[in-house]
């Protein structure tokens, strides 16, 4: 509860040092009623999240009855838009009185809680606003697309972001973004119930429509708007680490509100019910990664080519030392901490693949459908699934795989291998 509680007075500290200052000149020299009432604003246009925007800019720059007019439409469309609602009370307590910050309005009335997520979900939203991160960058988090993988997920914890990238013949193309919700105490998921989002590499494994939700979770299946994509938390990594916990989705918000404030869920990511309408439209069950980070890597073309080359390059150094059998340059590609998904430890492993490969005569090792994301803080880890058909002269194996490397030192070391199911 510390956490959440310091988090969120930071943000509300800047909020105020960003938002306010600008905004005392209306606030604090409020025009005649008269004129308020009177004056016929033009409402803006554009997205609910550009409209709301637009109206705060127009409040800060003494355009009252345009701000008036975008909340008035906004409210009309979304009449469940919490934030709209807020500023549409703020815009008639400025008739009466000065105010100095978003929600002073209706302060006093018991809505502290209320207030903070709502200001949270301001600052936000102008946050990405004033720096829109996937002007002209590339993620370094989205590396290599799977061949059937048309599109991949990626989820910027810390900014409240979701972007969708199309595979662009191997590029990430930016394709749109959305505000969501995460869990109500932050990020990184250790154990059920910590209220917490997962950080990591997941694949959309389902669908639960509203109509199913209904059926199995009766009036609580408002909780998740139009529908629920399951993710598959935990991971195969999550498990070797003791992570715990199920039930990870990407899904909508009750009817009640627009949006939620961006802590508020029991660790899912959560979204508008139009925005998660349009996100579904990008998932493939089974193949969209779904990449959920601390921060996303935004890399120029030139770095973003460099850093895909080389992950690239790892993989199939590692896959040329295993198939040429040579033993201790392949061995050396494994983390000390390394465990495989049978639970051999990097000793027992090197002992068995030492006998193995002495055991050959010949082999070789193709890997196909090769997809390669990073995760992490400052993108530390990297996940690698392919499809790997193994031909020896005394085994022939085709299997779904996974790799989870971590940065150790200046290179990559394996920290899990084995199958997959998802992705």
């Amino acid at each position: 509860m510390h956490y959440i509680r310091w988090f969120k007075r930071l943000v509300i500290i800047t909020l105020l040092l960003v938002i306010a200052p600008a905004a005392r000149p209306i606030f604090s020299d409020p025009a005649p009623v008269s004129l308020l009432i009177e004056k016929q604003g033009k409402a803006a246009n554009g997205t609910p999240e550009q409209r709301i925007m637009a109206a705060i800019d127009a409040i800060r720059g003494g355009q009252i009855a345009d701000a008036t007019a975008t909340v008035e439409a906004l409210l009309a469309e979304h009449p469940n838009y919490r934030l709209a609602h807020l500023l549409r009370g703020d815009l008639y307590a400025m008739r009466a009185q000065p105010l100095d910050r978003i929600g002073g309005g209706v302060e006093g009335n018991n809505l502290a809680s209320q207030l903070e997520d709502l200001r949270l979900e301001a600052y936000q939203r102008n946050q990405y606003r004033l720096n829109p991160p996937h002007v002209n960058k590339l993620p370094g988090n989205l590396l290599v697309f799977a061949d059937e993988m048309k599109h991949a997920i990626l989820v910027d914890t810390r900014a409240s972001r979701i972007y969708v990238y199309a595979n662009d013949n191997g590029t990430p193309r930016y394709v749109t973004d959305f505000y969501v919700t995460i869990g109500k105490l932050g990020f990184d998921k250790y154990k059920e119930g910590d209220q917490r989002t997962p950080l990591g590499v997941y694949f959309v494994t389902g669908h639960l429509p509203r109509e199913q939700l209904d059926k199995s979770y009766g009036a609580q299946a408002d909780l998740y708007g139009v529908g629920a994509w399951p993710i598959s938390y935990p991971n195969e990594l999550d498990r070797t680490q003791g992570r715990t916990g199920h039930g990870i989705w990407l899904h909508g918000v009750p009817a009640a509100t627009y949006a939620r404030a961006p802590l508020a869920s029991n660790g899912c990511v959560a979204l508008t019910n139009p925005e998660m309408q349009k996100l579904a439209e990008y998932l493939q069950l089974g193949k969209t990664a779904v990449v959920i980070v601390p921060g996303i890597q935004w890399l120029d073309q030139a770095a973003w080519d460099k850093q895909h080359e080389a992950a690239k390059a790892t993989l199939e150094n590692w896959r040329t030392a295993w198939a040429e059998r040579q033993t201790s340059r392949y061995l050396n590609f494994y983390s000390d901490s390394f465990r495989s998904d049978d639970g051999l430890n990097i000793r027992s492993w090197s002992e068995q693949k030492a006998a193995v490969n002495n055991s050959k005569e010949w082999v070789k090792i193709d890997l196909n459908d090769v997809s390669i994301f990073a995760a992490g803080e400052n993108a530390s880890q990297l996940v690698t699934s392919f499809e790997q058909d193994y031909r020896s002269n005394n085994l022939d194996n085709r299997m779904k795989k996974r790799l989870y490397w971590q940065r150790e030192g200046e290179g990559w070391r394996i920290v899990w291998e084995g199958s997959s199911n998802a992705g």
